[in-house]
């Protein structure tokens, strides 16, 4: 007798992830919300997520005796992977930051989560391009989600949730960041509608490179404009596996 898929597994959706992390970051005091935009934290953006995911009824999550029910865990071990480099072949052990997982301790969802800040998409002054990191680690999750869940239980699902954010106080930021906000504010004329729309295509033009056989399902969440405040859009796409 099969043992049934995990209900988040069969209700999960970007759209889903998309509205949970969202809320998951406007539950915490403006206070507390701007020291986050700054923090360039993946991690303590998954543990607010997975705290959200935890506590939705809709999730059945955390119930021992119901195998329909499974634990949402942070930096929970994935598939190892070999890489080549020269003549040598390395090991390198794959590591996931949200998973849900069934009471046999088997993945069935796994969510990579992204930071970036808006300026982020849009570097330099000439040559306006998005970091590189971005495309390069887009690659290596969906690469890393699909070995993860490349065998095994039949219903899999696997997403990537990316953050892009503007804190209230740029000038704050580390000087190793503050330049590249500082080109990208002048390149919009010091305007906070111009500079978000240009970070935000500059990712989402990356995005798009992976659309034809990587994401699907893209949804997008924006915070609104309010004065004196930062702003973040929230991006997530299903892995196609």
């Amino acid at each position: 007798m099969s043992i049934p898929s995990l209900i988040i597994t069969q209700k999960i959706s970007s759209e889903i992830i998309v509205e949970m992390a969202w809320r998951s970051f406007g539950a915490n005091p403006s206070s507390v919300q701007e020291i986050l935009l700054q923090s360039k934290s993946e991690q303590t953006f998954s543990g607010l997520l997975a705290q959200h995911m935890q506590a939705a009824e809709e999730f059945n999550l955390g119930r021992v005796d119901d195998h329909t029910s499974g634990m949402v865990l942070l930096e929970y071990k994935g598939v190892d992977y070999e890489t080549v480099s020269g003549r040598k072949v390395k090991v390198s052990r794959n590591f996931h930051d949200i998973v849900l997982v069934n009471h046999d301790g088997e993945i069935e969802v796994i969510i990579e989560n992204k930071f970036w800040y808006h300026f982020d998409g849009s570097k330099g002054v000439k040559n306006q391009k998005p970091e590189a990191g971005i495309a390069e680690q887009l690659k290596e999750d969906i690469f890393k989600i699909r070995r993860s869940l490349g065998s095994g239980l039949p219903a899999k699902r696997g997403f990537v949730l990316i953050n892009i954010v503007t804190p209230s106080s740029p000038d704050l930021l580390p000087k190793s960041y503050f330049g590249h906000h500082k080109k990208l504010w002048t390149r919009s004329n010091f305007d906070l509608v111009s500079d978000r729309e240009k970070g935000l295509a500059g990712v989402q033009s990356v995005l798009d490179i992976f659309k034809e056989n990587g994401l699907i399902n893209e949804t997008m969440c924006s915070s609104p404009f309010i004065p004196g405040s930062g702003f973040m859009d929230i991006i997530c796409a299903e892995v196609k596996l």
